[in-house]
Formats: structure tokens, C-alpha cells, sequence
């Protein structure tokens, strides 16, 4: 999915990046999709990567007597292959910490597997088939029930150091809200480019567990939408090859907020925006 996005970023430099999602592009085709916005015209463009070759795929949108490249990416994903790739990353965890686990125990995976080295590896396995990692991002609650992603930013924006510390109300208006209409995604992205500096923010559909380790490990929290309603991740959870994130919900209205802990498997998680350099 980078190689789609640093494709983008050179075929489009004036764009902005929309969202970068895996599809299939010409079934049973793979690769990631990457949707560029043209600052000045406001036309999108978009970017395939093949994930097993990775290059370029020209682009083929639908017409009246064609499919299109990517017609059937939504139709398959939602008949399985979302939940097996899922499946694979958990089976996936499993195995780079057994292996990680045999190395650091000395045991050469490559050739049969002794009584002695099974014993090495099992006390190993058994004690550490968890691993974690939380950011100090604080907890704020939304002090009206259209300011989520308001309430959002300023967790982000605290985590950041930003001073003076952003105002719900503030971010509320910066991004252009008014008359008690809700932000957007887009408005959340806006805000951590222009605000925060961070003009690597980038809106993700595709969610998959390995990124979110990754964008914790590199100690950046980030925007975790549901339907209608932004939270923030502060961290993650690996237990018996599950994935859980620690999420900040602004929710309820009024209040400090609610910590929540929520496995990645069959979540109600729609989207997220990774916030990054």
C-alpha cells in the first residue's frame, strides 16, 4: 500500500491524498488503490499497485461495456476475502513471534525440532502470548453531540504538545463547522496537516491489524471511526493471536470519556486516519 502511495504522491504532486484501499483490480487480482484529490480542480485520480508484483496498473474505470479495473473489488471483499485476510494475520503474528521466540531461545527452526528445543520454546510461548503497547494520549469527552472529531483532534492535539491547548469549539470552527453540522474525516485529515504539521496524515479504508501495531510502535495514535462517530487508538493488545486496540471514545456527551478495549475481529471499525510526518 506505500508503493501506491508514493506512486500517487509522483504521478499527482499537486493532489491530496484521498484514501488508499486494497482491491481486486481484475479478479483474482490484488493490489492497492490509491485516490488522489487535485487541490485546484477538485478531480480525483486514481492509483493501482499490484501487491504481489508491485507495479504500476493502469487505469481502467467502467463504463457502459466495460467492468472497469476495479468494478468487483467491493463485491468479492464483502464474499470473504477481508475476513480470510484477517484470518492470515492473526496465523500470521502467531508464527513471527514463535519464530522470534526460537531465535532467542537458539533454536534453529530450519531443521527437526527436539524434545530439548520444544521444552526451550514452550515455557517461552506459554508466558509471553501477549505483548502490548499503550501512548499517553489523554481522555477528553465531546461537549456537544456533534463535536466527536473535535474531541478527537484535541486528545491528538495534546498527545502533540500543541499550545495552547486547542478548544473543541476552536478546532470546531477552524475546519468550517457551523450550524451544529458534524466534521468530516477529511476535516480531522485537514486539521493534523495544517494545525499539527503532520502532512503525512492519510485517511485508510482498508484496516488491517499490522498497520495499526505498526502506527503504535512508531508511537502515533490515531483517528478510529466507527459509523458516524470518531475515537482515537492509543494502543494495542496481542492475546492468544487476537488483536484488541485501546481506544479513547469521546462518548458519552458531558463526560471524561470512555477507554474502551475492542478486538479487531469483527469490530464495527470502519475507517481510520493515521496521523504521520
Amino acid at each position: 500500500m506505500e508503493k501506491s502511495i508514493v506512486i500517487a504522491k509522483k504521478n499527482y504532486p499537486n493532489g491530496k491524498i484521498k484514501s488508499t484501499n486494497m482491491v481486486v483490480y481484475s479478479y483474482p487480482r490484488i493490489g492497492a488503490m490509491t485516490v488522489v484529490r487535485d487541490k485546484t480542480t477538485g478531480d480525483e485520480h486514481r492509483t493501482f499497485v499490484d501487491a504481489c508484483t508491485l507495479e504500476e496498473i493502469q487505469d481502467k474505470p467502467a463504463t457502459e461495456s466495460e467492468l472497469g479495473v476495479w468494478s468487483m473489488s467491493k463485491m468479492i471483499l464483502e464474499n470473504g476475502v477481508e475476513e480470510n485476510l484477517k484470518e492470515w494475520e492473526k496465523s500470521d503474528q502467531l508464527t513471527n513471534f514463535i519464530e522470534q521466540a526460537a531465535t532467542d531461545k537458539g533454536v534453529n527452526i530450519s531443521v527437526a525440532v527436539t524434545e530439548e528445543n520444544i521444552n526451550k520454546l514452550s515455557g517461552t510461548v506459554a508466558i509471553t502470548d501477549s505483548t502490548s503497547k499503550i501512548l499517553g494520549v489523554p481522555l477528553r469527552g465531546q461537549e456537544t453531540d456533534y463535536y466527536c472529531i473535535p474531541a478527537s483532534c484535541q486528545m491528538i492535539a495534546i498527545y502533540y504538545d500543541k499550545i495552547p491547548t486547542p478548544s473543541q469549539t476552536y478546532i470546531y470552527e477552524y475546519e468550517g463547522g457551523r450550524n451544529q453540522i458534524p466534521l468530516f474525516d477529511e476535516d480531522a485529515e485537514d486539521y493534523c496537516e495544517d494545525e499539527l504539521g503532520k502532512f503525512g496524515t492519510v485517511i485508510y479504508t482498508h484496516l488491517t491489524n499490522v498497520d495499526a501495531i505498526d502506527e503504535i510502535d512508531n508511537n502515533r495514535p490515531f483517528f478510529s471511526m466507527i459509523t458516524q462517530h470518531s475515537r482515537v487508538c492509543k494502543g494495542y493488545l496481542i492475546q492468544n493471536s487476537y488483536t484488541y486496540l485501546y481506544i479513547n471514545d469521546p462518548l458519552p456527551v458531558g463526560s471524561n470519556g470512555t477507554p474502551k478495549l475492542e478486538r479487531t475481529y469483527g469490530s464495527s471499525e470502519v475507517e481510520r486516519i493515521y496521523v504521520r510526518e
